[in-house]
């Protein structure tokens, strides 16, 4: 029976399965190696075409070549910073707070794009989206001062390992926003749509919105400050519904608008009366008689000796000290 002889070399006839792992496994090494290069690249390619559309909107609006390319650094590159801290970082807030501004910052970006595009190819069907993206164009550099600042005050704040909570604590915060930026817009428009001033408006609004921060910050406190917490938060939607139906052309309702009109108007008087009623009931105990104090005990001039003396001592030799 003849026997292989083992020092013979394999070839690829006689070991062509395992020569083919082989060449299989290499193949996949160099994939493994290579795949991250080219994603990078092509990030990198995708990215700096959206800078470069982004700097021909602004200079298409008139801005210089250093405006132009702070431009595209304001979206595009606050666009991968925001990436690389929701990805890379580890402290949980500002992990929270970059994932945040990463989903409005994406559609400022693609709406950007989009605007010029529009604008470069001559598309009258899409006005509304090019009026869009110049007016996010004008603004850019207010907005990014957004994430920047806010993500460095974020940083500060206590770590808790829990992104779910952070997430819900920034978004309540946004709405909270959000809601306050809009329902002062609303009471501008409320008397400039009855033929206010424009400063008396923006006055009356200053007042509505305070009085309301100022009651929300302090409704655990007293009942005074919830009433004025209900209170301030009814003239509030009630001027925000009025506006609204005004604006859209709804039918109003007239005593909803009689009653949004008086209690406008009553705003600054309402705010001056609640800020001394909380004064007065946030300090109750001025104004109340301060107790004597308890007559002090009389101390004894000689006071007893804790541990009196014994008359007889005796030293440890049993003779008296003496």
């Amino acid at each position: 029976m003849p026997t292989e002889n083992p020092n013979t070399t394999p070839t690829l006839l006689t070991d062509g399965p395992a020569a083919g792992r082989r060449i299989a496994r290499y193949l996949i090494r160099i994939a493994y190696i290579i795949a991250p290069i080219i994603a990078a690249l092509a990030a990198l390619l995708v990215a700096a075409n959206a800078g470069a559309t982004i700097a021909r909107l602004l200079a298409r609006l008139g801005a210089d070549p250093v405006g132009q390319a702070l431009g595209g650094a304001s979206t595009v590159g606050v666009l991968a910073l925001l990436l690389a801290v929701a990805l890379l970082g580890q402290h949980t807030p500002t992990r929270a707070l970059a994932l945040i501004y990463l989903v409005a910052w994406l559609p400022l970006t693609i709406a950007l794009s989009a605007a010029e595009a529009a604008l470069a190819s001559g598309l009258a069907a899409l006005p509304a989206l090019a009026s869009i993206g110049q007016t996010l164009a004008t603004s850019l550099a207010g907005l990014a001062l957004l994430p920047c600042c806010t993500l460095a005050v974020a940083s500060r704040r206590a770590d808790s390992q829990d992104l779910r909570a952070e997430l819900a604590h920034y978004l309540s915060n946004a709405q909270k926003l959000v809601l306050l930026a809009a329902t002062a817009g609303a009471s501008v428009a409320f008397g400039l749509a009855r033929g206010m001033p424009v400063e008396v408006a923006a006055f009356i609004a200053i007042v509505l919105e305070t009085s309301f921060l100022l009651a929300l910050a302090r409704a655990h406190e007293h009942r005074l400050h919830a009433g004025a917490l209900a209170a301030f938060g009814g003239v509030l939607a009630l001027v925000s519904v009025e506006t609204i139906s005004t604006l859209a052309n709804l039918r109003t309702l007239a005593t909803l608008a009689t009653i949004g009109e008086m209690a406008y108007q009553l705003t600054p008087a309402a705010g001056l009366a609640y800020i001394v009623a909380s004064q007065l009931v946030g300090q109750p105990a001025s104004t109340r008689a301060r107790p004597t104090p308890p007559a002090q005990a009389k101390r004894d001039p000689q006071p007893e000796r804790e541990y009196a003396q014994p008359e007889h001592a005796y030293s440890l030799n049993g003779h008296d000290p003496k």
